[in-house]
């Protein structure tokens, strides 16, 4: 939540530091690119630490963050640090909850309790914006940075005790990677971790610049408020009930995510092409839902492909999606600018398309070496 926080009350925070949008845009970034930069190198610790070490440390981190911001920044390079602070907590806090959903759900429930846990991300926002009538609008902003650090706190005192994971098994010597990583095949996971990238930059552009493009589409600035907030609960929808079509065998391999992001790549390229509001706002919805509801099901996909590195595993697929939370808008609106967003659109549909050419290429390595 630090982050989207930060968002949500933007107006606040840029007027008490007198910065512009590109300042909070670089706070936003900060949030989000430690965790992606470094989320290979967390999923393996994670896997060596356990869950609740792994996630103890990461909250505790975050909680560090939280208070600074709300008790010790008086100036905007110090609220950059410690929003950097609070968000290097996802860094661990990522793959760590996926060790945790692993080692302590059943493999026949693993799909839904993934779809809960991935539900995370696009709720964050929506309890994020709850804030803004609450202290938005006054000089108390920092106060909503104070209940981020109860939540976190309120985390700690949920974690259940480590359960024993078992020890990894090595791939085959001939296939291996050396090194930390030479448990798991690292060629098909730098496919997927690319994959996650693309689809991530065209889904975060595409929510993030929706209600400024629906107006141009002629739909009013409260209509794509609303439709906006009901991509979000579709997300949320969409994921749970793709994690129980997972665990009664009718999804949960790549290829249901490369046909979600083929659908959705199809609903950008309608959005960049529709001059009806009603078209432009259905094609909005199937493009952000499908195109975001996946993120559960590569991770689970994932974590049966690798069962003995599920944090190392799922970290390709954390990395890519918070990779693409930095780059994806920035180049959304260069392009728009440059060209137009009707252009911008068409683009988040190759990255997209690219991106379920690139989970095919994956599965198919991976099928290859596992032969």
């Amino acid at each position: 939540m630090p982050g989207f926080l930060a968002g949500a009350l933007g107006s606040d925070i840029k007027d008490e530091f007198a910065i512009g949008d590109t300042g909070l845009g670089m706070t936003l970034a900060a949030t989000y690119l430690i965790s992606g930069v470094a989320s290979i190198h967390a999923g393996e610790l994670s896997d060596r630490m356990g869950a609740r070490r792994s996630l103890l440390l990461s909250m505790w981190v975050t909680v560090t963050g939280y208070l600074a911001v709300a008790a010790l920044v008086r100036s905007f390079p110090t609220f950059l640090i410690s929003m950097a602070v609070a968000g290097a907590g996802l860094t661990l806090a990522g793959p760590a909850a996926k060790v945790l959903v692993a080692q302590h759900v059943s493999t026949q429930r693993l799909g839904l309790a993934f779809a809960v846990h991935m539900s995370a991300i696009p709720l964050a926002p929506l309890l994020a914006g709850l804030t803004v009538p609450l202290v938005g609008g006054t000089a108390g902003w920092r106060w909503a940075f104070v209940g981020g650090a109860v939540l976190s706190a309120a985390g700690i005192v949920m974690l259940p005790a480590e359960k024993q994971a078992p020890e990894p098994r090595p791939a085959p010597a001939e296939q291996a990677a050396s090194g930390r990583f030479a448990h798991v095949r690292l060629a098909p996971l730098f496919a997927f971790g690319a994959a996650a990238t693309l689809a991530s930059s065209a889904v975060f552009s595409a929510a993030a610049f929706f209600v400024v493009n629906s107006e141009s589409a002629g739909i009013s600035e409260d209509s794509a408020g609303l439709l906006l907030s009901a991509t979000s609960a579709g997300v949320i929808a969409a994921r749970i009930l793709l994690g129980v079509m997972a665990d009664r065998g009718r999804a949960g391999d790549i290829f249901t995510v490369v046909a979600l992001l083929v659908a959705s790549a199809a609903g950008y390229a309608l959005m960049a092409a529709a001059d009806i509001a009603w078209l432009y706002a259905l094609a909005g919805q199937v493009a952000i839902i499908l195109g975001w509801s996946w993120p559960g099901l590569m991770v689970l996909a994932l974590v049966r492909l690798n069962p003995h590195a599920p944090g190392l595993a799922s970290s390709f697929a954390v990395g890519g999606l918070n990779l693409g939370a930095v780059v994806g808008p920035a180049a959304f609106g260069a392009i728009s600018d440059a060209a137009s967003s009707s252009t911008a659109l068409a683009m988040a549909a190759i990255w997209t398309f690219a991106a379920a050419a690139l989970n095919l290429l994956g599965r198919l390595v991976q099928t290859r070496t596992t032969a």
